[in-house]
């Protein structure tokens, strides 16, 4: 599968970009290298500017797990995600796979096992973001 284009605002990269530092610094390397990918695949535009249908820091968006068939509220949050109350980390694999998506647009990536997985955005939130 190929990537799509994601795009992030200048304010979310400096959040995510201090969120890749202390990730390092805490040892997570393997979370912070797959943010890091993403951000410097990522399309950066002015704060403010991003399409009203791209999942930002901060924005709620509803997903589905193409190989379950499950679907998810969630909230894209640079701290510490608490599935049970719908916060999923940036720094989740879910989290990097969803930053900067628009809606309609899918990602996969392979799983801890292996197992290939693909979740399409379906929808995002009008907020802030």
């Amino acid at each position: 599968m190929d990537l799509p284009e994601i795009t992030i605002t200048d304010q979310d990269l400096a959040v995510l970009r201090r969120v890749v530092r202390e990730a390092v610094a805490d040892g997570r390397y393997a979370a912070a290298s797959r943010l890091g990918n993403e951000l410097h695949r990522a399309r950066i535009v002015p704060a403010g500017t991003a399409p009203a249908g791209c999942l930002a820091l901060n924005r709620a968006g509803r997903y589905l797990e193409e190989r379950s068939g499950a679907v998810r509220d969630v909230v894209l949050v640079s701290g510490r995600g608490r599935s049970s109350s719908g916060l999923v980390s940036v720094l989740s694999r879910v989290g990097t796979a969803l930053i900067g998506l628009s809606e309609g647009q899918a990602m996969g990536w392979p799983d801890p096992r292996g197992k290939p997985r693909v979740i399409r955005l379906l929808k995002v939130e009008p907020g802030a973001g």
